[in-house]
């Protein structure tokens, strides 16, 4: 059994218990730097940043000290898609017949093609579904400011890459302390003062941005952004409307709570589940965070300020500067855990909720599931009594699952346990 929620009836009183995580690795050796490719544990990695997933369920990493694009098969075998494992370089080509320097963000559009920060160039890549690198803006090895024609436009330590609806590619232009958007084969600036770093809100470049890590659109095509040197997440709207979403500039912390009193360290990559629930790799705190949609932080997994490589559940998981993030078809997290050379697992915590109707007291338990995964409904009448099986194990096929009974007195306690 890996971990479990619970929750107590007993007449008016209800008590809910969190889930805490279960972490496990996906493929790395903890702490073992390298560019071996092969299946789990017998793939290594140097410094994975960002992640993203296709339309397949493939994997795909900006592994930034093997200057390389890996990719994880759904059967967990990770390969080179582009560039050669432990050679900079910028020149375009065919899969390992191109080079990056030191890759840093990553997102793909909506054609399948994969676009990348190529950080250390000071360019963004773009990947097609072949392997064809092609460079996309920017001009290799001169970093600076410049807005105009993809071919002259100046960028200065790309991180963060995103590619709106409409096919237009974002970037958080880290060293300008600014967002760029690349439109028709036209860099302009979409939000931020050029050059300039702060935290002022705004419209367009009247805002302030400091260090801007990662983006992520959500739904209704806002960009959201970790702002990692104001320790927030930024959120700009469709017309450049720039606010603070969650933290306070300046003030770096590990709060949890609401958007306005929650704390993160240097927040990197972010991503978006199906509910809308925003998750953040808070990297310094060694942390995931998620933001709930009624606007709450809470810590999914990791121990703010203790780095380690241990999996596990109920709060065991370790992770060491998580940078990448991305959410798995199945509902589950997949995290770049940086510095462990590890790309992990998560299934994020779930709360069971409960509903009583009916005069013999019908009680519908729920809770959010990750689709694939065996869960165990127990019950027992007496806090002191042994755990009993309520009815047999259910698979989710969706990302939420229900149980109920239909004649429940007096005392009731139920938990549900997610199964190996």
């Amino acid at each position: 059994m890996k971990k479990l929620s619970a929750i107590l009836f007993l007449s008016a009183l209800t008590s809910v218990l969190r889930a805490q995580d279960a972490v496990t690795t996906l493929a790395g050796q903890a702490l073992v730097s390298g560019a071996a490719n092969g299946t789990g544990t017998n793939a290594l990695f140097s410094d994975p940043a960002a992640i993203v997933a296709d339309a397949g369920g493939n994997y795909f990493i900006a592994d930034s000290h093997n200057h390389t694009i890996r990719k994880i098969t759904t059967g967990g075998t990770v390969t080179t898609f582009a560039g050669k494992p432990g050679v900079s370089g910028n020149a375009n080509g065919t899969g390992t017949g191109a080079s990056f320097n030191t890759p840093s963000g990553l997102a793909f559009d909506g054609n399948g093609n994969l676009f990348v920060s190529d950080t250390g160039n000071n360019i963004i890549r773009k990947i097609t579904a072949g392997g064809a690198v092609t460079t996309f803006a920017g001009v290799a090895g001169s970093g600076g400011f410049l807005d105009g024609a993809g071919g002259s436009a100046l960028f200065n330590s790309p991180l963060g890459v995103a590619v709106s609806s409409n096919g237009m590619v974002f970037v958080a232009d880290s060293g300008n302390h600014c967002i760029r958007k690349i439109s028709g084969g036209t860099v302009v600036t979409f939000a931020g003062s050029p050059q300039i770093w702060g935290s002022a809100n705004g419209t367009g470049t009247n805002a302030q941005f400091n260090g801007p890590c990662g983006l992520k659109f959500d739904s209704r095509g806002n960009l959201f952004v970790s702002d990692a040197n104001n320790d927030t997440i930024r959120k700009i709207t469709t017309s450049g409307v720039v606010t603070t979403f969650a933290g306070t500039a300046g003030q770096d912390g590990t709060a949890d709570g609401n958007l306005a009193t929650a704390r993160f360290r240097s927040p990197a990559e972010l991503a978006f589940d199906k509910k809308g629930n925003l998750f953040v790799a808070d990297s310094f705190n060694q942390t995931i965070r998620k933001i709930s949609t009624n606007g709450t932080a809470s810590t999914v997994c990791g121990a703010a300020g203790i780095s380690g490589a241990d999996s596990g559940a109920n709060g065991v998981g370790r992770l060491f500067n998580p940078y990448g993030i991305v959410v798995a078809a199945d509902g589950s997290l997949v995290v770049a855990d940086t510095y462990n050379e590890l790309v992990r697992t998560v299934i994020v915590p779930f709360k069971l909720a409960f509903q009583l109707t009916g005069a013999t007291h019908t009680v519908t338990l729920s809770w959010d599931a990750v689709i694939g995964k065996k869960y165990q409904v127990q019950s027992k009448s007496d806090l002191t009594a042994a755990w009993l099986n309520f009815g047999p194990p259910l698979t989710a096929t969706d990302f939420s699952l229900s149980a109920t009974d239909n004649s429940v007195t007096g005392t009731k306690v139920y938990r549900v346990l997610l199964l190996p």
